[in-house]
């Protein structure tokens, strides 16, 4: 479908958009997720079974959480609301966790998930409701509760599996029972995404041979309906949850190893457990996943080697994030967290998320989170970036400098800022993220002078606002701004009927991600992303073979992020 065009004379013909370009802090170092798992089953972080009862005692343990991740320069909490078919917020399905009151089903007499939305959002810190899926109970039966249990609620829909009650993901009123709960669980509470686990068969011996003999499509073999079951939840849930709040970011946590490789070998998400994640992310209905690969380095003895498997999730990420799952509790993994942190890095995971908040409370990471960052951006689902900050301005104040602005106005999505990202710049240039607040706030004070403060609106896909003069300040001499010797784009033309160009040019080797998208900003193609020389590039595209009409081009590089729209050229 699209080809180089090399005789590079075309692109006289091409005006350059310098201008229009959203000139972003540079480095492909900027953003990076950072997370960590907050486990609430047993209280295991969160609330200790001390606590129980005590709703003054439990918001103070969770505040003292959210300090901690916040200090530490993570920028993500994966937050468990459903362990095992119970609620960690109000619910007119499922009944309250015991963990908060010791009784399944009792009114903790709080919101625990609401108070914890904005406490996180108060410290700059992304929220994702953990959520499990198919895994309902563990030891033993549930109590009688009101709303009743599900396995209780409906008995025919689970299976013993050892110890625990797993939903059989062959039952379709199953399925479409926890898809209402996700529903309920997204339409009631602003988190910033939801994050699925245990959403797989519990292992291939599994009771559902009577689900498979009435559910059982005709041509397909047991494995593949197994994963087509898992699949068509997971599919429903993107749609259905996207059509509530199309923001929502939405991920999971599969097993660590999709299919044996020659240096990692065990137990396989896709072929073991039906878990064919894969298929999520090349099927557009996944956002991100963390693969669960807990386990150590080859080099440090591991017999699974981390590093393999994460350039194997990084090789097969279909343009969707890959964040690397670290086993942060095991002894042989804990006094190396921060080789695990390069390895993700060096093998091309866009982030890092620790399992659990207890075994990372005392880590120091040895520097690798010495700053803040954003978590990278999902262009997928939103390209269009917020519009700036307006009326910035400063005065003294009795602890420093204060900055002041409007809200931005509605980007031409309808999206305003969801944070603002103030950005400074240290050391002889580099600029670094120092703050994220809540789009409430609109006044950040510093107690000390700075060369330079930028004040960048950031949507709920992490998109930042352009970096231009309306948004800087100066508080000691004037700071020349003249522009850095960044990568230039094209406006895309229409050379024929069926044929257009992009060019842009490059001042150094770097990586650059082309897509088109039509006009209700959905991508129409991948033009190409990987790593292209220093010099001017022409790509061609055949309009024919696209499946609707082009509106706009999106240039990405590093932290550049460019959307322009398409435009006839009339030589």
């Amino acid at each position: 479908m699209i080809r180089l065009l090399l005789p590079l004379l075309l692109l006289l013909a091409i005006p350059f958009a310098g201008r229009g370009m959203a000139q972003q802090y540079g480095g492909t170092d900027q953003r990076e997720l950072r997370g960590v798992w907050l486990t609430t089953l047993l209280g295991l972080d969160w609330p200790q079974a001390s606590l129980r009862g005590n709703i003054e005692a439990q918001k103070k343990a969770l505040r003292t959480i959210l300090d901690d991740v916040r200090r530490k320069n993570f920028n993500t909490v994966f937050f468990q609301v459903r362990s095992r078919g119970n609620a960690l917020y109000r619910s007119t399905l499922e009944p309250w966790c015991s963990e908060l009151t010791g009784t399944l089903g009792k009114d903790p007499g709080w919101d625990p998930l609401a108070f914890a939305i904005t406490e996180a959002r108060e410290r700059g810190l992304e929220l994702h409701a953990w959520f499990n899926v198919f895994r309902v109970w563990s030891a033993g039966a549930p109590p009688q509760s009101s709303p009743p249990h599900l396995a209780l609620a409906y008995p025919s829909w689970v299976r013993r599996f050892g110890d625990d009650l797993w939903m059989d993901p062959g039952i379709p009123e199953a399925r479409e029972y926890t898809l209402r709960v996700m529903e309920e669980l997204v339409r009631n509470y602003d988190i910033d995404g939801i994050h699925l686990d245990y959403c797989r068969y519990a292992d291939r011996g599994f009771d559902d041979e009577a689900t498979w003999r009435r559910y059982g499509e005709n041509g397909m073999t047991k494995d593949d309906w197994r994963r087509n079951n898992v699949n068509a939840l997971v599919e429903a849930a993107y749609k259905r949850l996207s059509a509530i709040r199309p923001s929502l970011i939405v991920g999971s946590a599969p097993i660590g190893i999709y299919q044996n490789l020659p240096t990692a070998r065990g137990w396989e998400g896709r072929n073991a457990i039906s878990q064919d994640s894969r298929a999520w992310l090349a099927g557009g209905y996944h956002d991100y996943v963390v693969p669960q690969m807990y386990w150590g380095l080859s080099r440090n003895g591991s017999r699974i080697d981390f590093e393999a498997l994460v350039a194997d999730w990084s090789r097969n990420a279909s343009g969707r994030h890959v964040h690397a799952g670290v086993a942060a509790y095991k002894e042989d993994i804990h006094p190396h967290l921060a080789e695990h942190v390069d390895a993700a890095r060096a093998q091309g995971a866009s982030g890092v998320v620790f399992f659990r908040y207890e075994h990372i409370r005392d880590a120091g990471f040895s520097g690798r989170f010495d700053r803040k960052m954003l978590p990278p951006p999902l262009t997928w689902k939103d390209a269009i970036p917020p519009n700036p900050v307006r009326n910035l301005r400063r005065s003294p104040d009795e602890h420093g400098t204060r900055w002041s602005w409007d809200a931005p106005l509605a980007a031409p999505d309808g999206e305003s800022a969801r944070w603002y990202a103030v950005m400074e710049r240290r050391d002889g240039g580099r600029r670094v993220l120092r703050e994220l607040l809540p789009a409430h706030t609109t006044h950040f004070v510093a107690g000390e002078a700075t060369a330079e403060i930028r004040i960048l609106a950031v949507d709920r896909a992490r998109n930042l606002s352009r970096d231009d003069e309306e948004t800087l300040v100066a508080t000691t001499k004037p700071v020349a701004h003249g522009r850095s010797p960044e990568a230039r784009a094209a406006r895309a033309v229409f050379v024929a009927d069926d044929l257009m160009l992009l060019g842009y040019e490059l001042p150094r080797p770097a990586h650059v991600r082309l897509r088109l998208l039509d006009e209700d900003s959905a991508e129409l193609a991948l033009l190409y992303d990987g790593y292209a020389d220093a010099g001017v590039h022409v790509l061609g595209v055949e309009l024919d073979k696209l499946d609707g009409e082009a509106a706009h081009t999106v240039f990405e590089s590093g932290e550049l992020r460019v959307v322009l729209p398409v435009v006839s050229y009339q030589p």
